[in-house]
């Protein structure tokens, strides 16, 4: 019996040493990239070390890991002959410094650790880029399309944002109409148009995008702000206009529909007896009767860039019970005689007794334009319009 306890306690304490000695190996790993057998110690280098760039700046980040005898950390570039010197406290589990006043350009930094006694880890090296002034110098808004006033309230259309530029974002302010300034923020991948009811007409409107550029980057950039106001109809006052044909006398036998009436600012309402027409009408007296195309010539007077043209039809049943025009084509002239076909549409609506908008998309400015009528809603040869009227930019 004697002799099975000796042996079973043999047994144990064999397993016991077995134990120990891969305890012991287990720890030595830990430590073993930090001792150099014969005496010098280095304290643990930086754990999955990261560079993150920003204004003028890089921040570096890395996991402080299980060397708790490392006291300060010293970061170089420019092959040594540039370096800071960083205080390690605290019992974070990260390290996180900010090496600050750089110049623009790229970096490469050596990250040493350093324990009380004055021991260096192995070195660790981290790539990042400082952006700056050049940078910022090549940055630009996001383009508006077009900003005009439809009626009583602001319209903004955008332009496709490059999204190559790493633009994140604009912000538009504005005044409402509580005299209080109003921000929106546009997302870079949203093209949809602002439609703005309490803006405060008359007044200017800003717009400022912001950049990120690279996925790294800490900080945020923006481009110089811009002011602009919305355009407004173009002074009509000058205009002439001619047609290819009008009501001279017919039309409800207040002086005829003549196409100087679609450059009056009057809606017909026909709910006031008596009321002169205020709208132009294709003739329809008389035996030969014209058909389709028909067209409105308007002699601007002075260059302009056509960015909208603004059609309002009659105001009564007339208007709604569709004898009218459906589509037509936008002509552009410096002559009168030489036209150019710029845009063609089908009519938004024959029951909106409002202002539609067309858009016209050229860099081309004109002292002529022609509305072309190809034809009607109900193969009738008729045509009619209440108002005509252009937003854009007047030209020298």
């Amino acid at each position: 019996m004697k002799i099975i306890m000796k042996a079973i306690i043999r047994v144990i304490l064999s397993l016991s040493i077995i134990i120990g000695i891969g305890g012991c190996s287990s720890m030595e790993d830990i430590y073993e990239e930090y001792i150099v057998y014969g005496g010098h110690i280095y304290p643990q280098k930086p754990t999955d070390p990261r560079g993150y760039s920003g204004d003028k700046r890089v921040v570096l980040k890395w996991k402080k890991g299980v060397d708790s005898s490392i006291t300060k950390a010293v970061v170089s570039w420019d092959d040594g002959r540039q370096k800071r010197e960083f205080d390690i406290v605290g019992n974070s589990d990260n390290v996180e410094l900010v090496v600050d006043n750089l110049e623009e350009r790229d970096y490469s930094f050596v990250i040493n650790t350093y324990d009380a006694d004055g021991n260096k880890s192995v070195p660790v090296e981290v790539n990042s880029r400082a952006y700056g002034d050049v940078y910022k110098s090549s940055l630009y808004n996001r383009t508006i399309n077009i900003a005009y006033i439809d009626v009583d309230k602001l319209v903004v259309e955008w332009n496709e944002a490059d999204l190559t530029s790493n633009i994140t974002k604009t912000e538009f302010r504005y005044i409402n109409k509580e005299n209080e300034e109003t921000k929106i923020v546009v997302d870079a991948q949203s093209n949809e148009a602002l439609v703005l009811n309490d803006y405060k007409m008359g007044t200017e409107f800003s717009f400022q995008s912001f950049f990120v550029p690279d996925t790294t980057c800490v900080d945020v950039f923006e481009a110089v702000a811009e002011i602009s106001k919305p355009l407004t109809i173009i002074d009509r006052s000058d205009w002439t206009i001619t047609a290819s044909s009008y009501e001279p006398t017919g039309q409800t036998g207040y002086g005829g529909a003549n196409p100087e009436r679609v450059l009056d600012g009057v809606i017909e309402n026909t709910a006031n007896a008596g009321l002169v027409p205020t709208y132009w009408h294709s003739r329809h007296s008389g035996s030969d009767v014209p058909g389709y195309p028909h067209w409105l010539a308007v002699n601007m007077k002075k260059k302009v860039n056509i960015r909208r043209v603004v059609l309002q039809c009659r105001n009564d049943a007339n208007c709604r019970s569709g004898y009218s025009f459906s589509n037509f084509t936008i002509q552009g002239s410096n002559d009168g005689e030489n036209w150019v076909d710029l845009e063609t549409y089908d009519i938004y609506s024959r029951t909106d007794v409002v202002p539609q908008y067309y858009a016209v998309d050229t860099k081309e400015n004109f002292s002529y334009f022609k509305i072309v009528m190809n034809k009607s809603y109900d193969n009738s040869p008729y045509a009619h319009l209440a108002e005509l009227s252009i937003l854009g930019e007047e030209r020298e």
